[in-house]
């Protein structure tokens, strides 16, 4: 399981490994191969700790060093002064120690016990769990780091770090980045790839979505609260829009295989990287070095025999030229398609058409009620037309490409790197229904309502395609002990969404008018057609920019080094989201119409970040950053950090930090009209008269409105407070554990303006109440404003324990867990907080644990991931209850469940590296009670069962 980055060695003085299989890595990337030969003046006083003291002479010296914590915790350095060589300073340093560092290439170094090492000191200091080497990556180049700007030699930030790296993907068995990070403990699912899950909602209110975007969020503050990075550059949105205002990162875009690690900063960025970062931000790290000739394949089937994929990846690295490096590396995903009608808990799934509109917080929802009888012929019986035929799974064929390029020029470093994708995704429902009402005198009223079912039209089908392309140039330099870094980065995401099945109102009431269309019966398939034409949706999204930055010591306290990291950065974003034109005309109904989005700025910032020590043992970092938004004026974000390391096995941090989020492209264009038609609203009856007026007593009276919408001028960026808190404990060799708690305060959210509260308070918004020419009240225009807040609590637990044995190898332990305390929503001014912590799809606890056991070629893993239970009700305060069928059964509460994954690995094939992964291996299979039409949950349940993966890996 992954890691955080919590340095369980000696706190007092550590610098604990980021996503490097635990190793500690001390890393000044050199501009060209000549800096280790460079003779330099070091000073280095005797008594300091060893690792303080490498840390020094890896920073003055522009080298990089790499070896386990356990090696240096508790040594001492001797005294160091004179004019050396890297090389020779380190060796000399070393004198004594009973350690050797050995040279991987002119600027890396490779730290080992000596093969006569003097007797171990008395065991009094405890020191971190043994961590084997051999999991390092060698040679290891420029690092990147979330959640600061300043280099690996100067961190140690207050804020710990979620770390999965390249072993842990390997022996997850997962084959997408969206998988893998949505096992991940706090981590929530705001888009799933399967958009047709629910058939009902589909056809209502499913169209302008971003149908097959995979997309996850921290501490569920949804999709534009956390921030996406790829190689520490801003991830641009998919191309297609999320329902009225978002849009999403889709991790469908970024190949598992060509990632080396992932991190997760679960705390307040905002002062680092801007908008969007109010709840954390997810750093995807690509492979990048690398040199040779690397395969990999893997092919897999479910225990029932289908569900079939295949992958295969192809690495290929080399030195070229004068200091040169190139690598490219090429992925395929095939995986077909999973039916509802191939999992008996499914087949049920999905029945019955009845909806209910419904106000919820003031704002119009729907609501399937799962309770309808559906037909395919006008007498015969209920008949279930959904389950079996919708997608569990989606088909997807995937298809990427990678390229890095760097070279010395002169004294300075050139690099580029190319990232190209392609991903395709079918899925399907059950047949469009309808309700007929139909002429029958059997019946009292003389007449029935069926809810019929156009099975002869077909399933729903949907097909997206989405193209992403990601090119960056840059120039580095290393003038002394600083560094600068000048990049431009260009992304595009292009998305069509092609959608069968759906029916055209007009052609459906003519046919059922003149009787050429016969309910049960033959059609014509050319009226068919007609009925049910493609509808193609289009959207591309952009963003280009630049960003440069540096950073390096500032100035030499008696405590220790003072590091400054200062840049600048801008760019452009666009949004061109087109609703295929029978959408925008609402001929295919829509509850909430599409409409065509555009959108065009430019954002620029600077920012400043500090590190330094305040006392022995107590150390800041200090940043602040000013983002200019098209439109909206500046917004400043500071950060405070703190962490003061009591004893060598105790340490304390925090942070507290102000964020921001600037309004979306989609939400600064004017929002869905929601009901053209007109529903009926309780208005105060200060506002009559209006339309279809019908006292209901205390003042309010029944009337029809029509609610249209209109964009808002003066919408401003949402706002948040952030704090985090944590103690990091090693009270044994062996064992390492952390505490954090986190809190966000996120306040002028944005949100469509509820219509019951601006009918409470017209004074507010006279603009958006409309009359006719007699003075009555008929529509009312609603637009996004800053209203409502939200506040979210949550604690982290991360525990390690490591046991070596003489004979049966090494057991590595780790446990991980979030518990979400408070998740709290105000609508509106004045009204109480809603509770939404432990209520639909967002479970108070979940949890990841694992046990690693390695000796000699042979690794074994198993993980455990445990969700807990959340009850039907998407709040405390719904109006949306739990139904009477359900409550009746006990079912009002989704249970907790337990998923577990095991994998095995041989490498005693020389280049070759053979592998087997059991998911879900108690074939566990999901019971949800979430909402009547479905049988799972698409954001945490395992829908294909115990499934077997075969993997193999070969390199030279």
């Amino acid at each position: 399981m992954p890691r955080r980055h919590v340095a369980f060695a000696a706190p007092g003085r550590r610098r604990a490994a980021l996503g490097l299989a635990l190793a500690l890595s001390i890393a000044c990337a050199a501009a060209a191969g000549t800096q280790a030969a460079t003779t330099r003046h070091y000073r280095i006083a005797a008594g300091a700790s060893l690792d303080d003291a490498l840390r020094r002479l890896a920073h003055r010296g522009n080298i990089q060093l790499l070896y386990a914590p356990e090696l240096t915790a508790h040594r001492r350095a001797i005294a160091l002064e004179g004019d050396f060589t890297a090389a020779d300073a380190l060796a000399r340093l070393l004198q004594g120690s009973g350690l050797v560092a050995e040279a991987v290439n002119a600027d890396t170094f490779v730290l080992r016990r000596a093969a006569t090492a003097p007797a171990p000191a008395p065991a009094a200091p405890r020191t971190l769990p043994a961590v084997p080497l051999e999991n390092v990556p060698v040679p290891l180049l420029t690092v990147e780091v979330t959640g600061t700007h300043l280099r690996r030699t100067a961190l140690e930030t207050a804020s710990p770090l979620t770390v999965i790296d390249r072993r842990q993907i390997e022996h997850s068995g997962y084959q997408t980045l969206f998988e893998l990070l949505r096992a991940q403990p706090g981590v929530r699912v705001n888009n799933a790839p399967v958009a047709l899950s629910d058939n009902a909602l589909y056809q209502v209110n499913g169209l302008s979505g971003a149908t097959g975007a995979a997309a996850v969020d921290l501490h569920g503050l949804g999709a534009t609260a956390t921030l996406f990075l790829v190689d520490g550059q801003r991830m641009a949105g998919y191309g297609l829009s999320q329902g009225e205002f978002s849009l999403v990162n889709d991790l469908e875009s970024i190949p598992l295989s060509l990632v080396e690690r992932v991190e997760v900063l679960r705390d307040g960025a905002s002062a680092i990287y801007g908008s969007d970062a109010m709840a954390g931000v997810v750093n995807i790290i690509l492979r990048k070095h690398f040199e040779g000739v690397a395969l990999d394949g893997n092919t897999g089937i479910s225990s029932r025999g289908d569900a079939a994929q295949h992958r295969g990846t192809a690495s290929f690295g080399t030195a070229f030229g004068h200091g040169g490096h190139l690598v490219l590396g090429a992925d395929y995903l095939d995986r077909a398609p999973l039916l509802g009608s191939a999992r008996r808990w499914a087949r049920n799934g999905g029945d019955g058409g009845d909806g209910t509109y419904y106000f919820d917080g003031g704002q119009i929802g729907y609501g399937n009620t799962g309770g309808g009888c559906t037909r395919i012929t006008l007498d015969g019986p209920c008949t279930n037309t959904s389950g079996p035929l919708t997608t569990l799974q989606t088909g997807l064929d995937s298809r990427s490409l990678l390229a890095h390029l760097d070279h010395p020029l002169g004294t300075l470093e050139a690099y580029a790197d190319l990232r190209w994708n392609m991903v395709r995704q079918r899925q399907q429902t059950g047949p469009a229904t309808e309700q007929l009402l139909i002429y029958d005198p059997a019946t009292p009223q003389g007449s029935r309502v069926v809810n019929y079912a156009f099975s002869d039209v077909g399933p729903i089908r949907d097909a997206t395609q989405s193209r992403s392309t990601q090119l960056s140039v840059g120039l580095r330099g290393h003038p002394g002990d600083w560094q600068w870094d000048l990049r431009l980065d260009d992304q595009h995401n292009a998305g069509t969404d092609r959608a069968r099945g759906l029916l055209r109102s007009s052609v459906l009431d003519q046919a059922l008018a003149d009787g050429s269309y016969r309910p049960g019966g033959h059609n014509d398939p050319a009226l068919l057609a007609a009925l049910s034409p493609e509808l193609l949706r289009t959207g591309r999204t952009s963003q280009s920019g630049f960003s440069l930055r540096a950073d390096g010591p500032l100035a030499q306290w008696r405590l220790g080094e003072v590091g400054l990291a200062a840049g600048i950065e801008g760019y452009r974003e666009q949004l061109d989201d087109q609703p295929d034109p029978l959408l925008i005309a609402n001929d295919v109904f829509q509850f909430q119409p599409p409409y065509v989005r555009r959108g065009n700025r430019w954002i620029s910032a600077a920012y400043v970040e500090m590190d330094m020590p305040l006392a022995q043992g107590f150390t800041a970092n200090v940043a602040a950053r000013a983002d200019h938004s098209g439109g909206f004026g500046w917004a400043f974000s500071p950060r405070l950090g703190l962490k003061w390391d009591v004893t060598d096995s105790v340490s304390f941090r925090g942070t507290i930090a102000r964020g921001y989020r600037a309004p979306t492209l989609p939400e600064l264009d004017r929002p869905q009209a929601l009901l053209p038609t007109g529903v009926r609203v309780e208005v105060p009856d200060a506002l009559l008269p209006c339309v279809n007026a019908r006292p209901v007593g205390s003042g309010y009276s029944l009337c029809t409105l029509r609610l249209d919408s209109v964009s808002n001028p003066h919408l401003q960026p949402e706002r948040s407070r952030s704090l985090t808190f944590g103690v990091v404990l090693a009270p044994t060799p062996a064992l390492g554990i952390a505490l954090d708690v986190y809190q966000v305060d996120r306040r002028h959210e944005i949100r469509a303006l509820p219509v019951s509260y601006a009918l409470d308070h017209p004074d507010a918004y006279p603009e958006l109440f409309r009359r006719d020419a007699q003075g009555a009240l008929y529509a009312f225009d609603q637009q996004l404003v800053n209203l409502g807040k939200t506040m979210v609590r949550s604690f982290d637990l991360d525990v390690r324990y490591r046991l070596d044995t003489a004979h049966r190898g090494s057991f590595s332990f780790s446990l991980g867990v979030d518990w979400l305390s408070r998740l709290r929503r105000q609508i509106e001014p004045g009204a109480l907080p809603d509770v939404y912590d432990g209520y639909a799809d967002q479970p108070k606890a979940t949890a990841l644990a694992g046990v690693e056991w390695t000796r000699g070629n042979w690794v074994a893993t198993a993980n455990l991931r445990y969700t807990g239970h959340y009850a039907y009700r998407t709040s405390a305060n719904s109006l949306l209850t739990c139904p009477k069928e359900l409550r009746a059964a006990g079912h009002c509460s989704t249970p907790a469940f337990t998923l577990l994954d095991l994998n095995l690995d041989y490498g005693g094939f020389g280049h070759w590296r053979i592998g087997v992964n059991v998911h879900n291996a108690l074939d566990h299979h999901p019971r949800y009670f979430g909402r009547p039409s479905l049988t799972y949950s698409p954001s945490f349940d395992d829908v294909v069962g115990r499934y077997f993966l075969l993997s193999f890996h070969y390199q030279r």
